[in-house]
């Protein structure tokens, strides 16, 4: 009772700000409560729409719990769902004096968005996450022809789109001061809706594909291909998912990439003839396979061609298991300060002596699955390293482990601070393993043991 009345003892303001930072659909339940409740969301449209992210999904009404044996009485029943969607969505934009930030899922056909879309462009729409599915031709036409590709204000779109053997044609495509786009899809979706609309993007910073299976891919071409071409594009985030095939082709003309996050199964062979350092490239993320069937005629050198002048790199276990496996000459990386390296094999960490001597400049080590090492640990045979700051996560205590930290802290010379985040079942086994390390010998006195 004391903290019901304490929660009506605050003013309406102060409670349509509070529905502010819900989700729509919970801070639209709130209606039911009471008389005075139900004019509180309104109230929040009206003060706080600016703050509020109106997020809309289908999903809970158009698929409800309940069942209907009546195949009659379920269709009337999906048709009044429909309509009451339809017009909680229309009042819901309508009653609000600015829009932002708007998501809209609609995972059934027959309910249109464009109209939707252009009451919250009209209201100051910046970001929209808009995903769709559709098999109906006439909804996916409209949809490819909407204002979300002819619009002066949005700023970031994210599109998932899901509308079956449909060929994408998009008539035209002006997004003036769109600097992020994130398309989620089957990889041709991704693919033609990725060349149709760069160029119509004319100041785009951020690009991210994710692709997913689907049911049509056997009416697409075979080989996959990725064509991305921008000149003020610095972000490109390409997460195949295990989705298509090795790419026919992967073209990348982005002179002023910074960021580049790839996960998918590296390129084929004949491709290095072309392949250049993407020369303004300062950060790399490499989740990087070989499938078994493609293993003679995909090279993996040539995604570390990319990345041959970043400083800051990440490589997935995946990455350096098939490093090993392919026996590739590991470039140098004459700019790199930042190594991240994550195994969970033995044989992984057996690039890691390669990595840190072809990185003269290495400041700052990371490593993860440390644990899977093996009891004599890997060393490191040649100039002095550079390394100044060690971060190990998932320390375990194994006896590898510990072989191979006690090397770092006597061998990297320059090392100033080492951060360890320990992994054990309890309290007792931490402090066991935190003293183990503590105590180990250390080449100077001024390096630090820090436990996050």
């Amino acid at each position: 009772m004391e903290s019901r009345d304490a929660i009506n003892s605050l003013t309406d303001e102060i409670l349509a700000k509070i529905l502010s930072h819900l989700p729509t659909k919970r801070a639209v339940s709130t209606s039911v409560l009471s008389k005075r409740w139900r004019n509180l969301f309104p109230l929040m449209n009206h003060l706080f729409a600016p703050q509020h992210h109106f997020c809309l999904d289908d999903s809970d009404l158009l698929y409800p719990e309940v069942k209907i044996d009546d195949t009659t009485k379920a269709r009337e029943r999906q048709q009044d769902v429909h309509q009451r969607f339809r017009d909680f969505v229309g009042k819901t934009l309508s009653g609000s004096n600015t829009i932002k930030k708007l998501s809209l899922k609609c995972q059934d056909g027959h309910i249109s968005t464009d109209e939707w879309i252009r009451i919250a462009l009209d209201k100051g729409l910046v970001d929209l996450d808009l995903r769709l599915t559709t098999s109906v031709h006439h909804e996916a036409a409209c949809l490819l022809n909407s204002l979300v590709f002819t619009n002066k204000t949005l700023v970031k779109l994210t599109l998932g789109i899901e509308i079956g053997p449909i060929i994408i044609e998009i008539l035209k495509v002006c997004l003036p001061v769109l600097k992020s786009l994130v398309l989620h899809g089957f990889w041709f979706i991704c693919e033609k809706l990725c060349r149709r609309m760069l160029p119509g993007c004319p100041v785009l910073e951020e690009l991210s594909l994710h692709y997913y299976l689907g049911g049509y891919e056997h009416t697409q071409p075979s080989s996959p291909y990725l064509y991305v071409s921008h000149k003020t594009l610095k972000k490109l985030t390409v997460h195949a998912n295990n989705c298509v095939d090795v790419c026919a082709s992967t073209t990348f003309d982005t002179p002023s990439l910074v960021y580049i996050d790839y996960s998918g199964h590296a390129p084929l062979e004949y491709e290095v003839r072309t392949a250049k350092p993407l020369v303004s490239l300062v950060e790399a993320k490499l989740d990087v396979d070989v499938p078994e069937m493609h293993r003679s005629s995909v090279y993996l050198s040539w995604i570390f061609i990319w990345a041959s002048n970043v400083k800051n790199l990440s490589l997935s276990s995946l990455t350096v298991k098939e490093m090993l496996r392919s026996g590739m000459v590991i470039p140098s990386f004459v700019n790199l300060v930042k190594l991240s390296i994550e195994s969970n094999t033995r044989q992984g960490w057996q690039v890691l002596p390669d990595l840190l001597y072809r990185s003269p400049k290495l400041e700052t080590l990371v490593l993860k699955g440390l644990h899977c090492i093996g009891k004599e640990g890997v060393y490191y045979i040649g100039r002095p390293s550079e390394v100044k700051v060690l971060e190990i996560y998932g320390f375990r205590g194994n006896v590898g482990e510990f072989t191979q930290t006690k090397w770092f802290l006597w061998h990297l010379q320059f090392l100033q601070v080492m951060k360890v985040e320990i992994d054990a079942d309890d309290d007792d086994k931490k402090l066991q393993l935190t003293s183990d390390l503590l105590a180990l010998p250390k080449r100077s006195s001024k390096c630090q043991i820090h436990f996050l």
